[in-house]
């Protein structure tokens, strides 16, 4: 399951009155992820609430000190960045340099093992990342322990401010001026969906398995292909089943179906297409998962073995169709596995 993201100063509806105009928003909406944009060795993208992430890749010619780092934002007007790097396996930085001149900056560890630049010392790293060629991340006894290559770190930066409608206000990154606060961001669409089920699973003979199988064109000729089909009550009466349709080196695919009682089973239905849509019109999910614990589908498409590139989607039921509720991506195979979340929804359980 992807994280959800939180900014600061976000919090999910509380008023009765919001969620009312929320829900009302969220029957009209479809999900429209955002495309990533890259400038030299960063690229950038925003998600559907002008939440933001800028992400360092290696170099093209991949040289063995690289390193990557992202610099995420959220939307409101006194949201701060919050700068990280992936140390992957450089060791612990203590302190960092800029093209040879060490940055009077602090780090401390952050979420998910990362390393973050202590809050009070972002603006220091920001003002590098405009004007420097390269970072430096720093052991103890100050040998250089990998390097960020900043080429196209400033016109990702300015695009961040673009997106936020931050350019010419004292909050932008790149560009500030003494214009006012920036916009409120959009309200994030609400998916309703109904309770985690504690139900059993409707599930298929091995004969109606196999059926499926030959219907849709998973026969899984290719040599140790998977044979498994997993289902999960979705409801009392519906039941998600995940067949295994075909497997490459490092992808898996399952074409999904609604189970009902009685064992009738039909391809089921999203509001948008998965990251695979097979060309004869059957959804086709990757390294397809469901997350019991938060009630949400979920699929993986990497774009290659090292998981550097791809698209991470969550899906929750509403008892009509799967629903959009977050997804993140990187289409750069380039070293980073800090995907972009590009769409948010939040979920309500009704």
């Amino acid at each position: 399951m992807l994280k959800q993201v939180q900014h600061d100063g976000e919090t999910k509806p509380r008023y009765a009155a919001e969620m009312i105009s929320l829900l009302l928003f969220a029957a009209a909406t479809i999900p429209q992820p955002a495309d990533l944009k890259s400038f030299q060795d960063w690229t950038v993208g925003c998600d559907n609430g002008r939440a933001c992430q800028a992400v360092a890749l290696m170099p093209e010619d991949m040289p063995d000190d690289a390193a990557t780092m992202s610099v995420r934002r959220g939307p409101e007007n006194g949201a701060q960045p919050v700068v990280a790097f992936d140390l992957g396996a450089v060791g612990d930085p203590v302190a960092l340099s800029a093209d040879g001149r060490r940055l009077p900056v602090r780090l401390a560890g952050g979420a998910d093992g990362e390393t973050r630049v202590v809050p009070a010392d972002t603006a220091a790293v920001v003002a590098a990342l405009r004007s420097a060629g390269r970072l430096q991340l720093l052991g103890a006894d100050g040998k250089p322990l990998g390097t960020v290559s900043l080429n196209g770190a400033s016109a990702a930066l300015l695009y961040m401010d673009e997106q936020q409608r931050r350019v010419g206000t004292p909050t932008a990154l790149v560009r500030r001026g003494p214009g006012g606060a920036v916009p409120a961001p959009p309200p994030l669409p609400v998916v309703l969906a109904p309770p985690l089920s504690r139900a059993h699973p409707v599930v298929l003979s091995a004969t109606a398995l196999q059926a499926l199988r030959k219907k849709h064109g998973c026969t899984l000729d290719e040599v140790g292909g998977p044979e498994e089909a997993e289902s999960t009550a979705l409801t009392a009466g519906e039941t998600l089943l995940l067949l295994a349709c075909g497997s490459g080196a490092y992808n898996v695919s399952y074409v999904p179906f609604i189970v009902r009682r009685g064992g009738r089973a039909e391809l089921a239905t999203f509001d948008y297409k998965p990251g695979w849509w097979a060309e004869e019109g059957k959804p086709m999910l990757i390294n397809a998962d469901w997350d019991k614990e938060h009630g949400l589908l979920t699929s993986f498409a990497k774009g290659r073995g090292l998981a550097d590139c791809g698209t991470e989607s969550d899906y929750a039921w509403d008892g009509r169709a799967f629903r959009l509720v977050e997804q993140a991506e990187m289409d750069e195979c380039r070293g980073s596995r800090d995907y972009i979340t590009t769409w948010r929804a939040w979920v309500v359980r009704r």
